[in-house]
């Protein structure tokens, strides 16, 4: 079984991604924030820098590209190969209300013959390449997944990633799986599983039900604890791999430090350790008083006051 780490806007850039590498690893395949391809526009510096060889090195990087305009794709898709790069990914399946509103990534799989217009320019324009689609199952109804599927199964999908919610769930309520579990029988491409895996009992879970899926593709999950894809894969072979407050610690400030040193503002390095915080805070007990801390730091010195306590004082969760 392949493991992935899924992109997410703002978090998985490639500074968390190497930092990721270093100190836990496992994942089959890293796949990138996307690139919004549009207009006539060039791909922007932080776009360039985020799959720059250099910035990528021991992972295997998929760039995400998302639009809906067949043209500009390709033109990135083109950009993209002349960095060395062999596999991309279609965003089909953010759920951002101003991604949606511009008919971009799932708002896409509500008009079913815009979707087989876009993908048999980019399939027939791109040959040469792997291209896999990172999906929703539908747009405002789960039904929509079968008219959905028989487009995909038009054209050669490196691999079909599928996030078993429609786009109005967002990331509420439970996945849709008798849904997933129509798209894993009637797929004519290699399926993978992604949504809600938080720990290795939930992969299991996945993984025995679905025993001929490809890959499984983790986000939130990884973000909340960045060990899990070494855990499981431990787990399959032999004593799982438990995360330790020192290594998560060197992490922490591997990812810290690096930030500051690429960002100028104090409040944008803030936002952007919040926000792995939003998830990774998950993993130590009794939680609720740093949280309080956390929101209420307004700048670097009260932040590193939190990120002491909480690996001082609290205790990670079982």
């Amino acid at each position: 079984m392949k493991l992935y780490m899924a992109p997410m806007e703002g978090l998985t850039g490639y500074i968390y991604r190497q930092a990721f590498g270093r100190y836990f690893g496992g994942a089959d395949k890293v796949f990138t924030p996307f690139i919004a391809a549009e207009g006539s526009r060039s791909m922007k510096n932080k776009e360039i820098k985020d799959i720059a060889p250099e910035n990528n090195k021991g992972l295997y990087t998929v760039p995400q590209i998302i639009s809906n305009n067949a043209d500009n794709f390709v033109r990135f898709a083109r950009l993209i190969e002349n960095r060395g790069y062999e596999e991309i990914n279609i965003n089909l399946g953010c759920p951002s209300g101003t991604v949606v509103s511009k008919g971009k990534g799932s708002g896409m799989l509500g008009d079913t013959d815009k979707l087989d217009s876009f993908l048999d320019k980019v399939y027939g324009a791109l040959p040469d390449m792997k291209v896999s689609v990172k999906t929703r199952i539908g747009l405002k109804d789960p039904e929509e997944c079968m008219k959905i599927l028989k487009v995909y199964n038009r054209y050669p999908i490196h691999e079909l990633i599928v996030h078993p919610r429609i786009r109005e769930d967002v990331y509420k309520g439970s996945p849709r799986m008798e849904y997933f579990s129509y798209i894993y029988e009637n797929s004519l491409n290699p399926v993978c599983y992604n949504g809600d895996i938080k720990n290795v009992a939930d992969y299991e879970e996945i993984t025995e039900k679905y025993h001929k899926l490809q890959a499984v593709m983790i986000g939130r999950g990884l973000i909340r604890n960045p060990a899990i894809l070494k855990s499981i894969s431990s787990h399959e072979s032999g004593p799982e791999y438990v995360v330790d407050k020192q290594t998560l610690r060197m992490f922490h400030d591997d990812i810290y430090n690096a930030y500051k040193s690429y960002l100028e503002q104090e409040k944008i390095i803030l936002f952007k350790m919040k926000e792995i915080w939003c998830f990774m805070i998950d993993l130590f007990a009794d939680n609720e008083k740093y949280f309080k801390m956390l929101k209420k730091s307004d700048n670097l010195r009260n932040y590193n006051i939190f990120v002491n306590k909480i690996f001082y004082e609290a205790d990670l969760n079982p």
